[in-house]
């Protein structure tokens, strides 16, 4: 990733991403915003991570990004993990937040309680809910629901005599719960 005070001017990088064209950068926003079918996966391809944020914008960016690296071509996609890492970082201060497409559409506190064990795995449901203020059944509920689909994992343990789930991050499709 670049440092920003390196970051080429528009002009430069569109030209080096898109060959010779010129493409404005107003234009070039709204057909990566809609996923175009050349323009996203040239950006993802050609373009640093820090020169994509930059340019699309870091909220738009962070809003975004699911919905756009699912709309990616197979190889591309396979190109894209430092824009997952970036993602992961911005919109959940750590390493281990997944860009699953419908995280946008997701109810806000299941979005937290995602984000919560994306930050910090390894914590109960009642550590998480407490560190959400929200009430355990809500966060059991929640968690459940990511679980079934995939975004979580739970390992049941004991300790100090208590049963309790701990909850990693997780990938949709693979290990639901231990």
């Amino acid at each position: 990733m670049k440092p920003l005070t390196s970051i080429e001017p528009w002009e430069s990088v569109s030209k080096r991403a898109y060959w010779d064209r010129d493409v404005p950068l107003d234009k070039w926003q709204s057909m990566v915003s809609a996923g175009h079918r050349s323009y996203l996966p040239g950006a993802v391809d050609v373009m640093d991570v820090s020169e994509f944020v930059h340019f699309y914008g870091k909220q738009k960016f962070t809003a975004d990004w699911p919905r756009l690296r699912a709309q990616l071509p197979d190889n591309i996609a396979r190109k894209a993990y430092v824009y997952d890492i970036v993602w992961s970082q911005l919109a959940g201060g750590g390493w281990n937040l997944r860009p699953f497409s419908d995280f946008a559409d997701m109810p806000e506190r299941r979005r937290q309680l995602l984000v919560a064990v994306a930050h910090t795995p390894g914590r109960s449901i009642y550590q998480v809910a407490k560190s959400l203020n929200m009430q355990y059944r809500r966060a059991h509920d929640h968690a459940v629901h990511l679980m079934q689909v995939g975004k979580i994992r739970g390992k049941q343990t004991v300790t100090a005599g208590r049963r309790m789930t701990k909850l990693y991050p997780g990938y949709e499709g693979g290990s639901k719960a231990e």
